[in-house]
C-alpha cells in the first residue's frame, strides 16, 4: 500500500467527521423543503464554498486534459469570460422564464406546450443525468485503489473479493447515507467541511509542489511537446485532436444555447435565503477557486515534465513501470497524474492528499445522489399526480428515488467500459438532454411560431444523436471498425482509427445542438401555422401581472439613463461591500479576457510573443496572481462559511414548518394566484 499508517489515520478522520456533521444535522430534518432544498436557508458563503467543487472524477478529468494538452487549454477557456457577464446584463433567458410565472423549468414545458411533453423532456433530463453520473463511481474507486496502492482483489473467508466494487460500494455507502439522512442540509454542511479542506489543502500542495519542482522545470517539460502540439503555446497546437479551439468554442456555443438547462445542482439552486444571496454566492464563488486553479494545473503540469525530462528519469522509472501493468489505455490516461503523485508526496501529505480524494468523490457523489433523486420524484413521478403526496410518504419517496440512483451508478460502472476521455463522456451524456433542451427553452420563451410539434422533434433528434454517439463510440473498435476495414481495407482514416472513433464526443454533442436547433425551425415553419399567444405566456398587456409591470417600467427606465451598476447586475440590495465585491470580480474577469484579446490579436497578427514571453505570461498569470490572493481568500470564505453555518442551524430550529411546500403546484392554485395577482 502507498499510505502509512499517519495517512490512514488522516483519512479516519475526515470520514468520522463527515458521519458525526450528518448524525447531527438529521435532528434538524423536519420539512419536504428541508430536505429538499434546506428550506431556502442558506448563506452565500456557505453556498460558494459548499456548492463549486467537482469530484475526484472533475479532479481526474481536468488532469487527464491538461496532462494532454497543457496550458493552452487555459487560454481558450478564456474566451468564454464575457458570456457572463452579457447573460446577466439582457437578462438572457432569466429574465423571460420570470415572466412566464412558472415555478420550474418543467412547470414552463408544460405551459408552453404540453403535460405530456412535460413529462418527457423531465425524464429524459432524468435520464441524462443518471447515465451521466453512471461512471462516476466507476473512475473514483479506480482512483482511491491506484492512489491507495490497494490490491486487486482480497479475501474473506477463503473467497476471493475484488477490490474494484468493495471499494465503490464502501464510498456510495457515506455519500449515500448523507443524501438520504439529512438531504440538503446535510449535503450543504457537508460540503462546506469538504471544501474548506479542500482549500486549505490545496493551498498547501501549492506551495509543496512550487517548492518541489521550479517552474523553469516544468516550463522545460512542456516545450518538448511535438510539433504543432505545443503544451505552452495556444497558437501552435494545430495538431491537438481533442482539446483544442473547437472543444472552447462548441463549449461557449452550448453555455449560451443551454442557459438554465443543465439540474445536477437543483438543491442548490433553490438553498439561498434569498435571490440576492444566490447572486452573491455565484460571485463569491469565482474567487474560491484562485489557489486550488492553480495547484490543479501544476499537477499534471509537473507529472508532464517529471515524465519526459531526462533530468527525472529516476524518479519517472518506477511510475512509468507501474503505468505499464495498466492494459487499458483509458485506464492508463486517467491514471497516470495520480500515480506519479503516489511516487513523490511524503508522509502526512500523501494522507492530506489522499483525504482531498475522498472528501472530492463524497461531495460530488452525494451532491449528484440528492439532484438526479428529487429530480426523478419531482419533475418525472409527480406531474402524474393529480393532488401532493403526503408529506411522511413524499420523503420516503425522495430516499428511495436517492437510493435507486445510487443502485443505477453501482451496477452501470461495473458494466460499462469508457472509451474516451471522461470530458467527452461527459458532453456524449449531457447531449442526451441538452442536445435538444436549447433550442426548446429559447424557442419556447423567444419565438411565437414555435410549436409543440417543433419541441418533440428537436427534443427526439438530440436523443438519437446523442445515444448514437455513444454507441457508436462504444462498438467502433470491437465491431463497426473491423467490419468497415473488410469492406473498405484500404482506407487510410480508418487504418488510422481503427481503435478509437475519430469523431470526439464534443463534436457529436455540437452536432446534436445544431441538428436540434434546425429540426425545431423547420417543423415550426412547415408545420400548421400556429402562433402562440406570447403575451399570455410572458404576462403582458391584458395578461399582465401588477409586480411585472412594475419590473418591466423600471427595466425600461434603465434604456433611457445608462448605470455602469447595472451592467454588471448591482441593484439596491447590494451593501457597499457587496458593491466592492462585485467590482472586484468584475475587472478581476475582464482584466483576463483583455489580456486575451490583446495576446489573441498579437499572435495572429506578429511574431512578438515567443515560446518564452509565453512562459512569462503563464507564471505571471497562475502562479503569482494566485499564491497571495488564494491565502487571503481561502481565509476569507473559511470565516464567511462557518458564520452561515451557524446561522442555518439556527433558522431552521425556529422556522415555522410548511407542509404545502412540496413542490407540488395544482392547475387551480396557479389559476387563483395569477388572478388574484391581475385583480390587485
Amino acid at each position: 500500500m502507498n499510505l502509512h499508517w499517519v495517512d490512514w489515520t488522516i483519512v479516519g478522520t475526515l470520514l468520522s467527521l463527515l458521519i458525526a456533521i450528518t448524525l447531527y444535522v438529521n435532528r434538524s430534518i423536519r420539512s419536504v423543503a428541508d430536505f429538499l432544498a434546506a428550506n431556502r436557508m442558506a448563506g452565500r458563503y456557505l453556498l460558494a464554498v459548499s456548492g463549486g467543487f467537482g469530484g475526484a472524477i472533475t479532479l481526474i478529468a481536468t488532469w487527464e486534459m491538461v496532462y494532454k494538452a497543457g496550458l493552452p487549454t487555459q487560454w481558450w477557456g478564456m474566451m468564454s469570460i464575457p458570456v457572463g457577464l452579457i447573460m446577466s446584463l439582457t437578462g438572457f433567458v432569466i429574465f423571460r422564464f420570470r415572466q412566464t410565472r412558472a415555478l420550474t423549468l418543467a412547470q414552463f414545458f408544460e405551459v408552453r406546450y404540453s403535460r405530456a411533453f412535460r413529462f418527457y423532456a423531465g425524464s429524459l433530463c432524468w435520464i441524462s443525468g443518471i447515465f451521466n453520473y453512471g461512471i462516476f463511481p466507476a473512475v473514483t474507486a479506480r482512483f482511491i485503489i491506484y492512489f491507495f496502492g490497494l490490491p486487486q482483489a482480497f479475501t474473506v473467508q477463503g473467497i476471493e473479493v475484488s477490490m474494484f466494487p468493495a471499494v465503490m460500494l464502501a464510498y456510495l455507502s457515506i455519500a449515500l447515507f448523507i443524501a438520504c439522512a439529512g438531504g440538503q442540509v446535510s449535503i450543504i454542511l457537508t460540503d462546506f467541511f469538504q471544501g474548506i479542506l479542500l482549500m486549505l489543502i490545496f493551498l498547501f500542495l501549492m506551495f509543496f509542489l512550487l517548492y518541489s519542482f521550479s517552474w523553469n522545470d516544468i516550463m522545460a517539460g512542456l516545450q518538448i511537446a511535438p510539433a504543432g502540439q505545443s503544451m505552452i503555446n495556444p497558437f501552435k497546437t494545430s495538431q491537438v485532436a481533442d482539446f483544442n479551439v473547437w472543444y472552447f468554442l462548441i463549449g461557449v456555443f452550448a453555455a449560451i444555447l443551454n442557459t438554465r438547462a443543465w439540474q445536477g445542482h437543483s438543491g442548490y439552486n433553490a438553498s439561498a435565503k434569498t435571490p440576492h444571496e444566490a447572486v452573491m454566492a455565484g460571485i463569491i464563488g469565482s474567487w474560491r477557486t484562485v489557489a486550488s486553479g492553480l495547484c490543479m494545473l501544476l499537477i499534471p503540469l509537473a507529472a508532464y515534465a517529471v515524465l519526459h525530462l531526462p533530468g527525472f528519469s529516476a524518479i519517472a522509472a518506477p511510475i512509468q513501470a507501474e503505468i505499464a501493468k495498466i492494459t487499458d489505455p483509458m485506464i492508463q490516461s486517467q491514471m497516470t497524474v495520480p500515480l506519479f503523485l503516489t511516487h513523490i508526496l511524503p508522509v502526512g501529505v500523501m494522507g492530506l492528499f489522499a483525504a482531498t480524494i475522498v472528501a472530492c468523490a463524497i461531495s460530488c457523489d452525494d451532491t449528484y445522489l440528492h439532484a438526479w433523486g428529487t429530480i426523478f420524484v419531482q419533475d418525472v413521478y409527480m406531474p402524474l399526480r393529480n393532488r401532493p403526496i403526503e408529506p411522511k410518504r413524499h420523503m420516503l419517496l425522495l430516499r428511495f428515488s436517492i437510493c435507486g440512483v445510487a443502485a443505477f451508478g453501482f451496477v452501470f460502472s461495473m458494466l460499462f467500459p469508457l472509451k474516451d476521455f471522461i470530458v467527452m463522456y461527459f458532453a456524449l451524456t449531457g447531449a442526451i438532454y441538452l442536445g435538444g433542451a436549447g433550442s426548446v427553452i429559447l424557442g419556447g420563451l423567444y419565438w411565437k411560431r414555435g410549436t409543440t410539434a417543433a419541441a418533440w422533434t428537436s427534443l427526439t433528434v438530440g436523443t438519437i444523436l446523442a445515444f448514437g454517439g455513444i454507441l457508436i463510440q462504444q462498438l467502433w473498435p470491437a465491431y463497426l471498425a473491423p467490419a468497415l476495414l473488410q469492406i473498405w481495407p484500404d482506407t487510410t482514416w480508418l487504418i488510422q482509427s481503427k481503435m478509437k472513433f475519430p469523431i470526439n464526443g464534443q463534436i457529436i454533442f455540437f452536432i446534436a445542438m445544431i441538428t436540434s436547433v434546425t429540426s425545431y425551425v423547420l417543423v415550426s415553419l412547415l408545420g400548421p401555422k400556429r402562433v402562440y399567444d406570447m403575451d399570455k405566456l410572458l404576462h403582458r398587456g391584458k395578461y399582465a401581472v401588477k409586480q411585472d409591470v412594475v419590473a418591466q417600467d423600471e427595466a425600461k427606465s434603465l434604456n433611457v439613463k445608462f448605470n455602469w451598476h447595472k451592467v454588471i447586475g448591482i441593484s439596491k440590495s447590494f451593501t457597499r461591500f457587496d458593491k466592492f465585491i462585485a467590482w472586484a470580480t468584475f475587472w478581476k474577469s475582464m482584466g483576463f479576457w483583455f489580456l486575451f484579446v490583446i495576446g489573441t490579436i498579437l499572435c495572429l497578427t506578429t511574431d512578438w510573443i515567443t515560446d518564452a514571453i509565453w512562459c512569462e505570461i503563464w507564471w505571471w498569470k497562475l502562479v503569482a496572481f494566485s499564491v497571495v490572493l488564494g491565502t487571503l481568500c481561502t481565509i476569507w470564505l473559511a470565516i464567511g462559511g462557518i458564520r452561515d453555518a451557524i446561522s442555518l442551524f439556527r433558522d431552521l430550529a425556529t422556522e415555522k414548518i410548511d407542509e404545502h411546500d412540496d413542490g407540488f403546484v395544482s392547475e387551480k392554485d396557479k389559476q387563483s394566484i395569477i388572478k388574484e395577482e391581475i385583480d390587485k
